[in-house]
């Protein structure tokens, strides 16, 4: 049995919910591998920060592969590597050792990432490609919003070595699944690993118009977000006292703002268009963070505010990030994989590097965290007003 299109954009978005977790699984055992290592929790920290690095650089491997050899073919042998990351992980006796597992898992894990939407551009382009963009990253919140909640649950009647046989058996799954799937690119490019062709598909990525200014903003919109995931936690902590479990349930409750703003960008995509969604998504990201702003600085921020204000904040990425993905893809149909890979690696890196910068000068409190939210999504609105009125004929469809 072969899955239909749907089928495959559903199976998209879990292979897109990889990543993420695969980190925020891991998030509520840190003390205990702290623990059972001997080790600082900095130590234990770097984990996250060698995989990411891995999910950022192992795009740039996989996207020219998949152009290559096949969505198939580079997926399985993906698994293969994020499956052999898993089983070190399980084994894992010193942290050194879970280190570099968790290196392997994000090469593995970046392999996924590439194919899923290299995938999605294969079967689909204009409005069609921008729904099912949307749909398949709806699907990929289940992961951020179960993962701790899960990852909780393991370790606490587990142990933390049981966390990463989960994701093995769920490695194991997305394979059976890939047995299921049709290869959907039209034509292998046999000379995608060429220097020469990369080098060319840079020039013809880099010096399209429409392709460089959605891959800037989508950096920016990455930096918001990772701001958001970095930023939340010790404002919870130092503002409210909220940690451990209870953390983790209102991290879940974030997600449905991802839910919801796929739901509400598929009737945008069908109303407006796609760029006039940006807009509308830039503008919900600007008015949550300006609210936070006004909160946190009169002094009249709560908890019963500041949910739903993280939530709109999700809510506003999601819809600019996978509209924006869309349109940087749209113009390539014969190179989606190595296009997906670098839009992958410098959204990424350059998203996490500016993130990492701002948290450096502090973004441990509601004030510092809300001005840094309102200053991003400002410059992206802006930028795409500009952009609106210097190019009104940009590709919608």
């Amino acid at each position: 049995m072969k899955l239909n299109q749907r089928a495959m954009v559903v199976y998209c978005g879990l292979l897109m919910s990889i990543s993420s977790f695969s980190v925020d699984i891991t998030l509520p055992s840190f003390p205990e591998m702290a623990q059972d290592f001997a080790t600082p929790f900095s130590y234990v920290q770097w984990t996250v920060t060698v995989f990411i690095l891995a999910v950022g650089f192992g795009q740039l491997l996989w996207g020219a592969a998949s152009d290559r050899f096949g969505r198939r073919r580079t997926l399985l042998t993906g698994f293969i590597i994020l499956a052999i990351g898993q089983l070190l992980a399980i084994l894992a006796t010193t942290i050194s050792w879970l280190i570099i597992a968790r290196v392997m898992q994000g090469l593995g894990a970046a392999a996924a990432i590439i194919a899923s939407r290299a995938i999605i551009r294969d079967i689909s382009s204009g409005l069609e490609l921008a729904r099912n963009m949307a749909m398949a990253s709806a699907i990929f919140a289940v992961g951020p919003m179960l993962a701790p909640i899960v990852g909780a649950v393991i370790a606490e009647f587990a142990g933390w070595r049981w966390i990463f046989v989960a994701l093995a058996i769920w490695t194991l799954l997305l394979i059976a699944m890939l047995a299921m799937m049709p290869e959907t690119i039209s034509r292998l490019d046999r000379q995608a690993l060429n220097p020469s062709r990369i080098i060319s598909n840079m020039r013809l990525l880099f010096t399209n118009p429409q392709a460089f200014f959605y891959m800037v903003t989508s950096a920016l919109a990455t930096a918001f977000m990772l701001l958001v995931l970095i930023g939340a936690p010790p404002v919870y902590s130092n503002e409210f006292g909220i940690t451990g479990m209870y953390f983790a349930a209102l991290f879940a409750i974030h997600g449905l703002g991802i839910i919801a703003g796929q739901v509400i960008n598929r009737r945008l995509i069908n109303a407006i268009g796609i760029v006039p969604a940006l807009i509308v998504a830039s503008v919900i990201m600007v008015a949550s963070s300006g609210l936070f702003v006004a909160l946190a600085y009169s002094g009249h921020m709560s908890l019963a505010l500041l949910l739903p204000l993280l939530i709109l904040c999700n809510m506003g990425f999601v819809v600019f990030y996978s509209n924006a993905i869309s349109l940087v893809l749209d113009p390539y149909p014969s190179m989606a994989g190595f296009v997906g890979s670098v839009f992958g690696f410098v959204t990424h890196m350059s998203g996490a590097t500016l993130a990492t910068l701002l948290v450096y000068f502090g973004a441990e409190d509601a004030r510092s965290l809300s001005v840094m939210l309102f200053v991003i999504s400002g410059a992206i609105l802006v930028a795409l007003l500009v952009q609106r009125s210097r190019n009104p004929q940009i590709k919608t469809a």
